[in-house]
This record gives structure tokens, C-alpha cells and sequence, in this order.
């Protein structure tokens, strides 16, 4: 007898480009086996053809905006309707809406992903308005140690409850990639240095500071590049226009690409000598990752997750947050040393094979569905 498989909502802030969007999409397929699963996104629909491809249903339901609020009986409804044996939520707005609404409906198998370190909830309003909508949740899953120590210490989720199930990547489309080729399509000649910064133009990517650091590699590298691969949410254009006048007040126009969102960044990968990260604040970093399995070397902030996944001087190399001078000193070194950016780039990538695997990360997610799930109905 074939025994049905349970049905599990995934509830997302945002289906714009970003780091949780990507975790999940590398997620869902693992859970088709194991589960039905619908989707419901309260905002941005830039990936919504992508998740189409790997659920049974996807619902936009406009909840986002200061009355979003309103819209919490449609999402109740939503998951009345479905029967969900579990509800899986992700981002902040998400993980409160998603936990009132299931919990209004009778659902007590509720799943919550930590992708970052918010700094929304710095203050002790926001905290208690968070902790108090999400009450219901009865496992947290944080991607990295770092999270799970700032969700217990600052969200006050207890750790028998926290579960740490870090991001897996599939190491194929980093496999193979010419250099040449990808410099190539970019119209880059071979002998270039190139910086690749893979993130948001939003205020927690710093990259301010990047563009700073940039000019005094520029100093030593005049013929460096600097490509930004990556468009603002949180910043809005005008955070964008102040980034782009940043760059013409340092002379550094002809130097930096703004590339906007990109679908290739295997290939940008390829193109790099050295990829960037100077955020403030880092769950895990997934661009760190994909760095590492396309065997490029790091040089990031030493924040959150990150260190988690960057051995210094081994893999890649870490810096003081806003620390402008040392993250030029590291990049221009390590561009100026090919031998040394050969082997921590080798080193990153059998450290992201080993430590990042996609299948392990699926499975332990199953694993905690079922248990959760079992843990409800008793």
C-alpha cells in the first residue's frame, strides 16, 4: 500500500535574488519525494518562474507592506484549504504571519529557517513583538553556529528547539568553467585583476567601504576591475545613486562594473581572480560558498558565519568589519600573489566539498520534518 505523502507549506518573504531564495531553491527538490509542497511569497516576483518549476502550487498573497496585516485571514484560509501537515516559513515577516496564521488554523507542525543575523531586531520592542508572534514554531532551523548563538541569545529560542543545517550547494555548475571564456563574454582581457562582489546594493553589503578599499587597490593595480554583480532591495535607488557618485568621486568609473542581477554566477566566478564580501553582518554567506566551489579565494569580513566557512590564510582570508585599509591590503595581496590565490582557491573548494553538501542538507531537513510532524500529532 502506498502511504500518501504529507503535504508542507513553504511561506517566504520575498522571491527576489538573495541568499534564503537560493537555499530554498536548492532545497525543494529534495522534499518532492518526501512531501507535496506549496508555496506562498508575500513580495518580489523576479524568481517566481523558478520556485514554479519545483512546487505543486504558488500563491502571491500581498502581505508585505505596513498593512500587510490585513491579508492574515487569506493566509489562514490558504493553509485551511491545504490540509498542511507542516508549515515552513522563511525571513522575518514570513516567520510571524506564517506562525499566527498556521497556529489560527489548527496546524502545530510549524518549521522556521534563521538565514541571517537581523539587525531589525536589535531593539528589545521588536524582539518581544517577533518572539511573541512566533511562539508556535516548535523547531528553528539556523544555517550556521553563528546564527544559532543569536537566535538563542538574542531571540531567546531554546536550543533543544534549535537545529543547525547548514546551506549544501551542487558542486556541478562551478565544475569545468573556462576562465577565458567566461572573461571573454564579459569583454575582460586575460591579464586583468578582477574583484568580483557577488551581493545586494543594500546597506549591510558595505559596499562603501568596498569602494574605498577598491581605490587604494587601484594605487598599487592600476588596471584592476571591480565588478559588483548584484541590485538594491533594502537600499532603494537611492542608496544605489549615492554608491554610483561614490564610485565617480574616488575616479573609479572606469574601474567598477555595476552589473545588476545576475543568473550566471558560475561564470562571474570564473571570470574573478579573488571574490569580496565586506557586510556588516553575515548568517553564513552563500556567496562564500559558491566562491569556494569555484575554487576562488576569499577575502570577507570576519562576521557572523562567516568564518565558518573562511579558514584564514588557508581558504581565504578575513578582515575587521569597515576595516577599509586591511581589506585593500588583503586583496591587493593576494592579487599580486598567483601561487598563493592557486592554493587557497584548491583549499576552498575541497573544504566547500566536504563541509557543504547539498544532499545532506536535504536530508536533514526531511529528517526534521518528520520528526516535527510526529511530535505534533502525538
Amino acid at each position: 500500500m502506498t502511504t500518501r505523502r504529507p503535504r508542507v507549506l513553504q511561506v517566504v518573504t520575498s522571491l527576489a535574488v538573495g541568499g534564503a531564495q537560493r537555499h530554498l531553491l536548492e532545497l525543494l527538490p529534495g522534499l518532492r519525494e518526501f512531501a507535496e509542497i506549496d508555496l506562498v511569497y508575500f513580495r518580489d516576483h523576479d524568481l517566481r518562474s523558478e520556485f514554479e518549476a519545483h512546487v505543486d502550487d504558488l500563491t502571491h498573497i500581498p502581505m508585505a507592506g505596513p498593512l500587510g496585516a490585513i491579508h492574515l485571514p487569506r493566509l489562514a484560509a490558504q493553509i485551511r484549504r491545504g490540509r498542511y501537515a507542516l508549515v515552513h516559513t522563511h525571513l522575518l515577516r514570513a516567520d510571524m504571519y506564517g506562525a499566527l496564521a498556521a497556529r489560527r488554523v489548527g496546524v502545530r507542525a510549524i518549521v522556521s529557517t534563521k538565514h541571517n543575523i537581523e539587525t531589525r531586531l536589535e531593539s528589545a520592542s521588536a524582539r518581544a513583538l517577533h518572539a511573541l508572534a512566533t511562539r508556535p514554531t516548535r523547531r528553528t532551523i539556523a544555517i550556521s553556529e553563528a546564527v544559532a548563538r543569536w537566535a538563542n541569545q538574542q531571540l531567546g529560542v531554546p536550543r533543544d528547539r534549535l537545529e543547525v543545517i547548514r546551506y549544501g550547494l551542487d558542486p556541478a555548475p562551478f565544475a569545468g568553467l573556462s576562465r577565458a571564456a567566461a572573461r571573454h563574454e564579459l569583454g575582460v582581457e586575460a591579464d586583468i585583476p578582477v574583484i568580483l562582489c557577488p551581493a545586494r546594493l543594500d546597506p549591510q553589503k558595505r559596499h562603501d567601504v568596498l569602494l574605498q578599499a577598491f581605490a587604494r587597490v587601484r594605487q598599487k593595480l592600476g588596471n584592476a576591475q571591480l565588478l559588483c554583480a548584484g541590485e538594491t532591495q533594502l537600499g532603494g535607488p537611492a542608496y544605489r545613486a549615492r554608491l554610483l557618485q561614490q564610485s565617480d568621486d574616488l575616479g573609479l568609473r572606469d574601474a567598477v562594473r555595476w552589473l545588476g542581477v545576475r543568473s550566471d554566477m558560475p561564470s562571474l566566478m570564473a571570470a574573478a581572480d579573488v571574490v569580496v564580501l565586506a557586510s556588516d553582518w553575515e548568517g553564513l554567506g552563500l556567496v562564500v560558498m559558491e566562491a569556494a566551489m569555484a575554487s576562488r579565494p576569499v577575502v570577507a569580513t570576519a562576521v557572523g558565519g562567516v568564518p565558518e566557512v573562511v579558514e584564514h590564510n588557508q581558504t581565504g582570508l578575513l578582515v575587521p568589519q569597515g576595516d577599509e585599509q586591511a581589506l585593500a591590503s588583503e586583496l591587493t595581496s593576494v592579487l599580486l600573489d598567483t601561487e598563493r590565490r592557486v592554493r587557497m582557491g584548491s583549499g576552498a573548494r575541497r573544504h566547500a566539498a566536504a563541509a557543504f553538501d547539498l544532499e545532506r542538507m536535504r536530508a536533514a531537513t526531511r529528517a526534521l520534518y518528520t520528526s516535527v510532524i510526529r511530535d505534533a500529532a502525538a
